[in-house]
């Protein structure tokens, strides 16, 4: 872990490696052109040959990509009602017991629509109609991944929610996704990934269809194929390699501390594990653990690569130049090992999550804890929130006026009207002013 000491440090730091775009990234995409291009131009080609040419392109990119021929789109659903068979009991009971667990908790942070009291105005909350949620493939069956993105969905009402996920050839996804979807209420599922699920999810092909909004995380092809259907489908968020910032004083256990950066770390080689700490001993205590940990972990190799090229120790005089910190990081995770933690949560202003105590662990809203594991990352924190029913609702003002209420505000609407000079809305409000006056 690279160590820096103190906050202006620190924020220079993060400032630096914030700046760095992704655009410039070249890649062959394996054969599927003829040349390296830019990332941004290699998937919008990719977005849009999928919205012209619908199946045959999406199974042609599939095909070249991961090297065999996509040989069906759908899972037929007596795979996917039989898959939590496949799963033990006791796997089977957790994936329901977090899908609860999510609902509870979406049910209770549903928005609802209203009315003044006067009848005149208000809010109506409608879901939308369809919702196509991603859930990647890569290194580990994201069973989670499905009950944080289509639990929320389902709560608030859509109509029709499918999931897209990747497996080539005559493969299935794995057992444990497939139940999920079940356990979830997921309606169908596409065995397709990448930035080609994105663009047949934005504009529907003869066998997916067209979605209002694409929700979940991805790889770098995922995410810029979202930035590109972004305005003709809704989106969540933009999403990229996790990041977890843990703060800890002097009562914080350090073989909790380094476990919570070590469960991020395992995720991918990208992961960002930071830590910051009010002393050098603290932190000398955590990366000594996390050494000791790090050999008992089964993905050794990717959590040592993310420690070693992305991890990062902050030493800071306290807890406030602590939280200072994790503002200006706007991290995915910010976990609070601190005395007290509770008393400084009006102090973050910058977080897609927040864990406070030991027993808050972050893993515990990865999978039950309630609140979806889909979070803001890469500084979107700063304006982003995590995914949840909201996403998937939208809120349509409206007026129902009575005449006494019309003529009260019908002038002023007038004068401002005839201040930015549009006649014809100055005369809409006047025409009715005189007939309802009799002048």
């Amino acid at each position: 872990m690279k160590r820096i000491t103190g906050v202006d440090a620190a924020k220079r730091h993060f400032a630096s490696i914030r700046t760095v775009s992704q655009q410039t990234f070249m890649t062959d995409c394996r054969g599927l052109f003829d040349h390296e291009l830019p990332l941004s131009e290699a998937v919008g080609r990719i977005v849009g040959t999928v919205r012209d040419g619908g199946d045959r392109e999406l199974r042609r990119i599939s095909g070249v990509l991961d090297g065999e021929p996509l040989a069906f789109i759908e899972v037929p659903k007596t795979e996917i009602d039989s898959a939590a068979d496949k799963l033990t009991a006791s796997a089977r009971s957790a994936l329901e017991n977090a899908a609860g667990r999510v609902r509870d908790f979406q049910t209770a942070a549903k928005p609802t629509g209203w009315t003044h009291t006067s009848g005149m105005y208000g809010e109506i909350v409608s879901p939308v109609q369809r919702v196509g949620a991603y859930v990647p493939g890569g290194t580990a069956p994201l069973a989670s991944t499905v009950i944080m993105t289509v639990v929320p969905a389902r709560v608030a009402g859509v109509n029709e929610v499918v999931l897209v996920t990747p497996a080539p050839g005559n493969a299935m996804p794995h057992p444990a996704v497939l139940a999920a979807a079940a356990i979830a209420g997921a309606d169908r599922v596409f065995k397709v990934g990448g930035a080609q699920a994105i663009a047949a999810l934005a504009y529907g092909t003869e066998t997916i269809p067209k979605v209002d909004v694409v929700c979940g995380p991805g790889n770098i092809f995922v995410t810029t194929a979202k930035k590109h259907v972004y305005g003709d489908v809704g989106v969540d968020g933009l999403y990229g390699p996790t990041e977890t910032l843990v703060i800890a004083d002097d009562s914080a256990d350090p073989a909790y501390t380094a476990a919570d950066l070590l469960a991020q770390a395992e995720h991918d080689v990208l992961a960002m594990p930071v830590l910051v700490v009010t002393s050098h001993g603290i932190a000398d205590a955590v990366e000594a653990e996390l050494a000791l940990q790090l050999q008992k972990l089964d993905r050794v190799p990717i959590a040592s690569s993310a420690i070693d090229n992305q991890g990062l120790t902050i030493v800071v005089n306290d807890v406030d130049e602590a939280i200072d910190v994790a503002n200006t990081f706007a991290p995915e995770h910010l976990c609070m090992m601190v005395r007290d933690a509770g008393q400084h949560v009006s102090k973050v202003q910058s977080a897609g999550g927040l864990f406070l105590g030991e027993c808050s662990a972050e893993v515990m809203a990865d999978y039950v804890a309630g609140p979806s594991h889909v979070m803001p990352t890469g500084g979107t924190a700063r304006f982003a929130s995590a995914l949840s029913v909201r996403h998937f609702l939208r809120v349509t003002p409206f007026l129902n006026l009575d005449e006494d209420t019309f003529l009260s505000l019908a002038n002023d609407a007038a004068e401002l009207a005839t201040l930015e000079g549009l006649g014809g809305h100055a005369g809409a409000a006047e025409i009715r002013r005189r007939r309802m006056l009799g002048e």
